[in-house]
């Protein structure tokens, strides 16, 4: 299926955009640099190896996509629903944010969509696989991680990390690697969130 999407339905109960959320609706990231968010629940040793891989995904790019160079931050989402929500917000308030890489979750999905930011799910609730319509903007954002792996990802991850990659490298190199390429095939426009989540759809 070309749009393989994750979507919210009925979640929106205690989930919605508060008055000082600083984004909604898209919009433009200002200047030449945007900042992918990651945000996972999953702590420990997993949390590590999907960030080190989102990491090499990075630097294999130059650091760039496209023209716009890329900051990077990594933020633990939290377990319970009330340390998501503040952990998006942060993410979501900041005026350089150009994607999420974000756990699907009952939070997450209305709060990014909402803001009209590309939210790339390594994991989640299959429940909120559903209709758009349902989405507070009523258009899709959440895309399921994709993409492939160069043939010396692993030879390259252990001789970076030192360490043989697994599984949840793996899909943190790919969501990376699949931001990226939404914010290169958006051209001169990959500041702009809309074009950003309209490339990578």
């Amino acid at each position: 299926m070309r749009r393989a999407v994750l979507l919210a339905a009925l979640l929106l109960v205690g989930c919605g955009q508060s008055k000082d959320e600083g984004i909604s609706g898209g919009g433009k990231v200002i200047g030449g640099t945007v900042t992918v968010y990651s945000l996972t629940t999953d702590p420990g040793a997993t949390s590590r190896s999907f960030v080190d891989g989102e990491k090499l995904a990075l630097s294999d790019a130059g650091g760039k996509a496209g023209e716009f160079a890329i900051n990077f931050t990594s933020l633990d989402l939290g377990a319970d629903e009330d340390a998501q929500a503040q952990s998006s917000r942060r993410a979501i308030n900041d005026p350089q944010i150009i994607a999420a890489i974000a756990d699907a979750t009952r939070v997450t999905v209305p709060l990014f969509n909402a803001a009209g930011i590309l939210q790339i799910a390594p994991s989640g609730d299959p429940k909120l696989i559903t209709n758009p319509n349902a989405l507070p903007s009523g258009k899709d954002n959440v895309g399921l991680v994709r993409g492939t792996l160069p043939a010396e990802f692993a030879e390259r991850y252990q001789a970076q990390f030192g360490r043989a990659p697994d599984q949840s490298a793996e899909n943190g190199y790919r969501a990376m690697a699949s931001v990226l390429d939404a914010i290169r095939l958006a051209g001169a426009a990959g500041n702009d969130r809309t074009r950003v989540i309209d490339s990578y759809l």
